[in-house]
């Protein structure tokens, strides 16, 4: 036997009455936002090639509580986005995620552009409880909103921040992995001026092991509701060549995994999500297969839970 994650993946329909933790996989195959932003066309593509690179992965880590239903993978499938525009598939998707976290479930998001974390944070503060986030990126994605209203890749955060009424924990947003290449002055002061955290690479660079991920986990976790945010472009490009704006520099995937493990294990995690994963450009499938080994670390992370 060789079982691999495609055969541990149910509709959501079969969940058994043995699941303690259910993670509902959410494709949002469109890259409206990503052109808004004048970012490279592709990422619609990213969902159904981490789907076909996720079924591959090997089971050894997972199988255990997988066998017995106590972690359950669903996939319910993707948002409809052909002929919508980007605030009709915002809506869509917020609808799903609220109704995945309603349920008690962890949702795992496959984009498409980054904007796809704004309908995520809309589900929760639709949840009516305080969340914290962390964003693993090389861009702070807090630029203005276009004409003063339109959503696009580069904004989401700036959204989340200029809410007048939010359930976000004061503090309780944190910038990770920003490359001082990639990231505005402005943009920095921005966040910082809200009163969250900016972590630079270079400053992460001179923590040791997982200290540096910890205090961001610390800022992110009091009330226990922590989503967690992963562009793709955080990594450097010899490992990710396949992303909306690529960085030759950034986090080897060795830098990343074990923060992911750490989180799910934790009982923080509520919500995840990768982004900006771009096929047009990928090689050998390098990319997908990097987002794919990510989501796996938060299967073996919540696995370690039960």
């Amino acid at each position: 036997m060789d079982p691999r994650l495609g055969d541990c993946i149910i509709d959501a329909g079969s969940i058994p009455s043995t699941a303690e933790i259910v993670c509902a996989i959410i494709g949002v195959p469109q890259d409206v936002g990503v052109a808004r932003n004048n970012g490279r066309a592709g990422a619609s593509q990213g969902p159904s090639v981490i789907r076909a690179a996720l079924r591959k992965l090997a089971t050894s880590q997972i199988q255990h509580v997988v066998d017995t239903g106590r972690l359950c993978i669903v996939d319910v499938g993707d948002v409809a986005t052909d002929g919508k525009t980007l605030e009709e598939i915002h809506d869509m998707q917020q609808h799903l995620v609220h109704r995945v976290l309603g349920r008690g479930h962890i949702p795992i998001v496959l984009g498409g552009g980054h904007d796809c974390a704004w309908p995520t944070i809309r589900a929760l503060e639709s949840c009516g409880k305080e969340y914290g986030v962390i964003n693993i990126d090389a861009h702070a994605d807090v630029r203005p909103l276009l004409d003063e209203s339109r959503t696009h890749s580069g904004s989401p955060f700036r959204q989340m921040l200029l809410q007048e009424t939010s359930h976000l924990l004061p503090g309780g947003f944190v910038e990770y992995g920003l490359q001082a290449s990639s990231v505005s002055a402005a943009h920095i002061k921005y966040v910082s001026d809200a009163g969250m955290h900016i972590m630079m690479l270079d400053e992460i660079r001179q923590y040791p092991d997982l200290s540096a991920w910890d205090q961001a986990v610390i800022h992110a976790s009091r009330s226990g509701r922590m989503y967690v945010s992963l562009d793709m472009d955080a990594f450097a490009s010899a490992y990710a060549p396949g992303v909306s704006a690529p960085a030759a520099d950034g986090f080897s995937p060795r830098e990343i995994t074990s923060c992911l493990r750490s989180v799910a294990a934790s009982g923080n995690l509520v919500a995840f999500d990768v982004m900006e994963m771009n096929p047009t450009y990928d090689q050998d499938g390098r990319t997908a297969k990097l987002a794919a080994t990510m989501i796996n670390e938060i299967f073996v992370g919540l696995a370690k839970r039960l």
